[in-house]
């Protein structure tokens, strides 16, 4: 009786333990290969509470590494995750918003609107970049390095602990 007591609780924690094991594994962020293309790319910006075109803006690469936050309009997930992108920015973090899979430049105004203060500045990409970056779902995170390279990405739903442990670790 005291040998199967004890197994039972060597499999329970041996599940316990790969269930755990999967769940952090699947939080990760996947080494990538790639760059950001340098393309130009145009800006929504906002401007006392309203959001115009304002031009164009090179690659969204700057000095050190940086996250790129590629999101679509519909998606939900993107509403969970997108409010924590201007707390990122008052930090001083690099992050820099990519709006994707999005029929008019209205529609993204209508989702930014909806997050008062999340972000004052989108980059408006199109299907040649989603196609680019082989983006498959929203939102889609790139740590990118100063050169343009794409150092590591991750697709789907990530805590906002989890993400900030990622900047930390990559130093943006």
């Amino acid at each position: 009786m005291k040998w199967i007591k004890q197994g039972v609780q060597f499999v329970l924690v041996l599940l316990a333990a790969l269930w755990l094991g999967g769940w952090v594994r699947g939080l990760m962020m996947s080494p990538a290969v790639g760059s950001v293309p340098d393309s130009p790319l145009p800006v929504m910006t906002q401007v006392h509470n309203d959001w115009f075109l304002s031009g164009e803006l090179s690659s969204p690469v700057g000095e050190g590494n940086r996250l790129v936050y590629l999101f679509a309009p519909w998606c939900t997930i993107c509403k969970l995750t997108f409010p924590h992108l201007k707390e990122w920015q008052r930090e001083g973090r690099a992050v820099t918003p990519v709006a994707l899979s999005y029929q008019s430049a209205q529609e993204v105004t209508d989702f930014l609107e909806s997050f008062p203060g999340a972000t004052d500045r989108v980059l408006l990409g199109n299907r040649a970049l989603a196609q680019q970056l082989d983006v498959l779902a929203f939102p889609t995170y790139l740590i990118v390095d100063a050169q343009g390279q794409i150092l590591s990405s991750r697709v789907g739903y990530l805590p906002e602990w989890m993400l900030g442990l990622y900047l930390d670790y990559y130093q943006i």
